[in-house]
């Protein structure tokens, strides 16, 4: 569970730690998101298709760390790198959703995630690529809205 906390809270909130100097406006918006889409993926698919490890009698316990830090961190780099960068938004979400189904993968391959239920990686590249594409709707919202301005 350690290593839990440590990759997934605790390296992901330095990184945000720095992101909020850089544009803390980013990360006030955004990391909220990060966190409701992770719980609301994670709790639907906990005990039906996937675990991840130590398991605990609450199940949802050894990714709360990755649902707090590492998917909030993702939320707010998406966002940064399309503001600061100009990156169209297809593409975008298509490299972060490559690159965290990537990252899940070998997750997958050492056994700190493991699937069941008929659950694969092309699912969970789904999973991730709706994720990038609700990040990139609330960003229109936004900018619609001005609050973040072009």
């Amino acid at each position: 569970m350690l290593t839990n906390v440590i990759i997934g809270m605790l390296i992901p909130w330095i990184f945000c730690i720095f992101l909020f100097i850089k544009a803390s406006k980013i990360v006030i918006l955004m990391f909220p998101l990060g966190i409701s889409i992770a719980f609301m993926a994670n709790d639907w698919g906990y005990n039906l298709f996937w675990v991840v490890t130590p398991t605990h009698e609450n199940p949802s316990l050894s990714a709360m760390p990755f649902s707090i830090g590492y998917f909030p961190l993702l939320t707010c780099a998406f966002t940064y790198i399309k503001i600061r960068y100009n990156v169209g938004s297809i593409f975008l979400i298509v490299l972060f959703t490559i690159t965290t189904t990537s990252f899940e993968f070998f997750a997958v391959s050492i056994g700190k995630v493991n699937y069941y239920g008929g659950w694969n990686i092309g699912f969970t590249f789904l999973i991730y690529l709706a994720g990038f594409i609700v990040c990139a709707l609330y960003m229109k919202v936004l900018y619609r809205y001005r609050i973040f301005v072009k």
